[in-house]
């Protein structure tokens, strides 16, 4: 019985599809929840502040000067990374 079910639920290529897309789904989300925490951002007061650690170098880096937006803030951070040499390659 499960066999015959498995077989019609396969053979319908957009259901397959949909079922092979949530599969991979799950499995991304397992991959990032797994990734180590190499950034941690939070907003004080009105100013965003972060910081960032790169493993290749085992150096933090961080930024407690505030900013308006978490994009200012990871611009800024992005740009020192590269500038440092400490991008991942």
């Amino acid at each position: 019985m499960i066999e015959i079910l498995a077989r019609a639920i396969f053979s319908w290529a957009p259901l397959r599809q949909a079922m092979f897309d949530e599969v991979h789904f799950y499995d991304e989300i397992e991959r990032v929840i797994n990734e180590p925490t190499t950034n941690l951002t939070w907003e004080e007061g009105g100013k965003w502040y972060g910081y960032t650690y790169n493993e290749m170098h085992k150096t933090y880096l961080f930024d407690d000067t505030g900013y308006e937006t978490m994009t200012e803030l990871w611009d800024n951070l992005w740009t020192r990374d590269m500038e440092w040499g400490l991008m991942y390659k």
